[in-house]
């Protein structure tokens, strides 16, 4: 299997030039990956939180493990009042009565459009090259629903719409989750969330967080299915690292500086008899980290100097996370070396890795190694085992992020992956980016990713998105 670079649209080199200048005149035209959710309650601009949408600054970062609340929040900050549900004197005589919450004081829903333009080329089985040409306008659109329900309630919920190649159109709920904050305990040490959420397992790394167009599919989208390892990418596989999950998370902030998470998900799915888990098992992971210097995790300051840029400080960050599945009686068909149909099982499949981030004044380093493993056993097609394996597989990338100006920021990211199968290549792509942020919530993007193993293919997008 070879690796892949997932296409959107396609244009000529000068054809991407002229339609990014299509695209910037159209963003200065018109008002056009936030949730300005938040701009609107605390009347305040997207940059509070983000260096470039959807990135987050350790403000922001403060901000989102709080529960999409202000770190030391006071009631002067809030310039969009709750409505409250049930009088304060209810808290005393519970449970006589309900307890009192309260909804947002404006409808809490925000709509963030993509369009893209994308010169990409590639080549076949039999070598021949493959150019395409597509404006997909819009490529994406997502409606957005965040808030706070009281004082230890939060929310935050995404569907998306995105146009298929055929003309068609696909739409998913990505995320639906609620959180539980500070139920009990020191402030902030132990929260809970449930739904269908991306998982803090991979905070700062996933493509929600990240300035780029492309998310690092070395990580995400390797399949590791296959009768001597896997050999390469494919995407909507989720045994790698998942990007969603559905499941139940605790996770929390100690001393300021100590993040941990650990969570249970539904694991791998449908399974045989189509139901939403493949079997009975359910996956865990964890992680926990520590952040030396800077803004606490928390928000906290004290004993920091810190400059007015809210994106700059000097701070280094690092952790450990892991992932533990089990795909037992979950088949996936496959066509072994003399044509025969088999079924291969992941049964157990593990994954460890090591998080870093460094930040120092306007440059963000950070990366992350994983090693993988994973027990493969190879049925015929009447179900009779053949063989089991436990090939091994190592990823990892470095990327960096540079702001020139507010406005202009540019990245840089190498990703390099060695497959199960050892006679498979090497995995490698190079991702460059140049973001302009024409308004805090319009930005255009100058995207350019090359296979470095397959040096022919590769793929320059110009992308504008906005948020309101």
């Amino acid at each position: 299997m070879k690796a892949k670079i997932s296409v959107s649209t396609r244009a000529t080199v000068w054809g991407v030039t002229a339609a990014m200048g299509l695209l910037l005149a159209l963003a200065a035209a018109s008002p056009a990956h936030a949730v300005p959710v938040f701009a609107r309650k605390y009347h305040t601009s997207c940059q509070t939180c983000h260096t470039v949408f959807p990135k987050l600054n350790p403000f922001g970062e403060a901000f989102r493990l709080l529960g999409y609340r202000m770190p030391g929040e006071t009631e002067e900050q809030v310039k969009e009042a709750p409505v409250s549900l049930g009088a304060e004197a209810y808290k005393r005589v519970w449970p006589k009565a309900v307890y009192p919450g309260d909804l947002p004081g404006v409808v809490p829903l925000a709509i963030n459009v993509k369009m893209a333009d994308i010169y990409a080329s590639s080549h076949d089985e039999s070598g021949n090259q493959i150019t395409h040409n597509d404006f997909q306008f819009p490529q994406e659109a997502n409606i957005f629903s965040a808030g706070t329900l009281g004082e230890h309630f939060s929310f935050f919920g995404e569907f998306t719409f995105a146009e298929t190649p055929d003309g068609g159109s696909e739409t998913e709920i990505e995320h639906a989750q609620l959180h539980v904050n500070s139920p009990f305990g020191p402030p902030h040490l132990i929260n809970f969330k449930i739904g269908k959420f991306s998982p803090d397992l991979e905070d700062r790394f996933q493509e929600m967080w990240l300035m780029t167009n492309n998310g690092v599919d070395t990580l995400f989208d390797y399949n590791p299915i296959g009768v001597n390892g896997g050999t390469g990418l494919e995407e909507d596989v989720g045994i790698s690292l998942p990007a969603l999950v559905k499941g139940i998370e605790m996770y929390g902030i100690a001393h300021h500086r100590l993040f941990y998470t650990v969570g249970v998900t539904n694991g791998l799915g449908p399974g045989p008899n189509d139901t939403a888990d493949g079997n009975s098992s359910k996956d865990i992971y964890a992680r926990v980290d520590y952040k030396f210097g800077g803004m606490g995790l928390d928000g906290d300051t004290t004993g920091v100097d810190l400059p007015p840029e809210n994106w700059r400080e000097n701070s280094f960050r690092l952790g450990l996370l892991g992932y533990d599945g089990d795909g037992s009686g979950i088949d996936f068909p496959v066509e072994g070396e003399d044509g025969l149909a088999l079924n291969i099982q992941d049964r157990r499949y593990q994954r460890y890795g090591v998080f870093g981030s460094w930040i120092w004044k306007d440059l963000n380093v950070f990366g992350v190694a994983l090693h993988g493993t994973d027990t493969l056993r190879v049925n015929d097609a009447s179900g009779i085992e053949i063989s089991e394996s436990k090939p091994s597989y190592d990823t990892w990338f470095v990327q960096a992020d540079y702001v020139i100006r507010p406005p202009f920021q540019v990245s840089l990211r190498y990703e390099d992956l060695k497959p199960g199968d050892q006679s498979a290549p090497d995995v490698r792509f190079l991702n460059a980016n140049f973001t302009y942020l024409m308004r805090a919530n319009i930005k255009t993007m100058l995207e350019y990713r090359r296979d470095l193993e397959e040096s022919q293919n590769y793929e320059i997008a110009a992308v504008l998105r906005f948020a309101y």
